[in-house]
């Protein structure tokens, strides 16, 4: 009864209840679970994840998804350990087969609710396998390493899976308990990071307390999917940590050459997504109070996405300045802003960054030279 009640949206906002009793839109430009301010969760875009990957592999020549797949595991266990750590006695509960099913269901809740995919739970059999029907995955390798990494914490030892296309962006997906994890898994380790306070407020619905600025969220809670309704792109909520954790592994292994490439594949999405929000539709640059204010405008999306509180920005002799608390990930910021540059300005740019101060990154964005 409890998971049918928080399917329900909020009738001012139109937010799955579910969504705002999880998340917090903290005033310092994070996204965080209720239980703890330090465990955060970022908006993303599916073209951003899946133009992520796919265009790593092509300019590493590799394929990255087994590091994804098990960094995703990592957070997805970590996020469910924070949950269920966190509220005294849930532990204890767990012993329950009974109560173990009613998480089960909880966790095809969460997925519909951050517009992951729809979950239908075919079987499970306590300590031992599970089996569910999945439709509309954002990205089928991390929402099968999501449901792992759940798994994992609920069960606590580890798990394996695998799945099958049953039809159109359909998935069966089977999970059964193993013995050990590989070996990457091992190095995927995730760092939580403590947060600065911030004043940057946002209007919330004075029903549920999610911000009023995500009114362009459009849920389908039968597909399972969130839509801008301003560009068409569907978006997802997902835990912070996961591709920090396989930024670093990637350098690790393959040098600090990987850093240009993932600033570079951030960058060419930004563009993009510029252009559908209909910042860069002519092929002049702006200039003036028009560029000042494009500027400060994207910016402003920052925080809503939970990547960080842009607390200072200059336009400084053909260059810009920005100063960004809490930022989710240097790498991802780097190419946002790279983008945002080449974007208005209609010119190649190159970004540097060096730490402001504990938790706060300072970007310089200029004409490449």
């Amino acid at each position: 009864m409890i998971v049918a009640a928080m399917r329900r949206q909020c009738p001012v906002c139109g937010i799955p209840w579910v969504t705002s009793f999880m998340l917090r839109w903290r005033q310092n430009g994070t996204i965080t679970m209720f239980l703890n301010e330090d465990f955060r969760a970022v908006v993303v875009r599916q073209s951003q994840v899946t133009n992520l990957v796919h265009r790593i592999n092509e300019k590493l020549g590799t394929s990255i998804e087994h590091i994804v797949f098990e960094a995703q595991r990592n957070a997805a266990k970590m996020t469910f350990d924070n949950t269920f750590d966190g509220i005294p006695g849930v532990r204890l509960a767990l012993r329950s087969n009974h109560i173990k099913r009613t998480v089960v269901e909880y966790f095809n809740l969460i997925a519909v609710a951050c517009g992951q995919c729809t979950s239908e739970t075919l079987f499970y059999e306590p300590g031992k396998r599970g089996g569910a029907r999945i439709r509309n995955p954002f990205y089928i390798p991390m929402m099968a390493a999501y449901v792992v990494g759940a798994f994992e914490s609920l069960e606590g030892f580890p798990f394996d899976s695998e799945w099958v296309e049953t039809g159109p962006d359909t998935y069966e997906l089977t999970v059964d308990a193993s013995s050990a994890k590989p070996e990457v898994a091992d190095r995927m380790q995730l760092e939580v990071a403590h947060v600065l306070p911030g004043g940057n407020k946002l209007e919330k619905c004075p029903r549920c307390r999610a911000p009023m600025a995500l009114a362009h969220w459009d849920y389908d809670m039968e597909k399972g999917t969130i839509t801008d309704i301003r560009t068409g792109a569907r978006v997802f909520v997902l835990d912070g940590f996961g591709f920090s954790a396989v930024f670093r592994e990637l350098i690790a292994e393959l040098g600090e050459e990987v850093q240009e490439v993932l600033v570079d594949v951030q960058r060419e999405w930004t563009v993009e997504h510029l252009g559908q929000l209909g910042f860069a539709v002519s092929d002049e640059a702006l200039s003036g109070e028009d560029l000042e204010k494009a500027y400060r405008d994207y910016l402003a999306n920052v925080p809503l996405d939970g990547m960080g509180n842009p607390v200072s920005f200059e336009m400084v002799g053909g260059n810009i300045e920005v100063t960004i608390e809490n930022p989710y990930n240097v790498y991802i910021l780097a190419g946002t802003l790279k983008g945002l540059y080449e974007a208005l300005e209609k010119t190649e740019c190159e970004v540097k960054w060096n730490e402001a101060r504990p938790g706060a990154m300072h970007f310089t964005v200029g004409p490449r030279r």
